[in-house]
């Protein structure tokens, strides 16, 4: 059964400022993600509740949401800007 796949506000923010490409790119991945067992596909962050996934030099961050299957896309920045607060 498929994860459901939502976007915070700041993470369409984000988005919307990437490249039609890289935002494109994006989605296809946590959708991708989304289809198969996320624990699998993702990295958990040090120190973090959340989980991170790697699109070339961008990254996506992911709160899981565990007992109603949703994948929360968080933050799509430059690898440089993504573990910033």
């Amino acid at each position: 059964m498929a994860w459901i796949v939502i976007f915070t506000r700041k993470a369409e923010k984000d988005l919307e400022k990437l490249s039609d490409d890289i935002a494109k790119r994006i989605i296809l991945k946590i959708e991708e993600i989304a289809q198969n067992d996320p624990y699998q596909q993702l990295d958990k962050m040090t120190n973090s509740p959340y989980y991170k996934f790697r699109v070339g030099v961008y990254r996506g961050i992911v709160n899981i949401v565990n007992d109603k299957m949703i994948l929360q896309l968080v933050k799509a920045k430059h690898r440089s800007k993504a573990y910033k607060k």
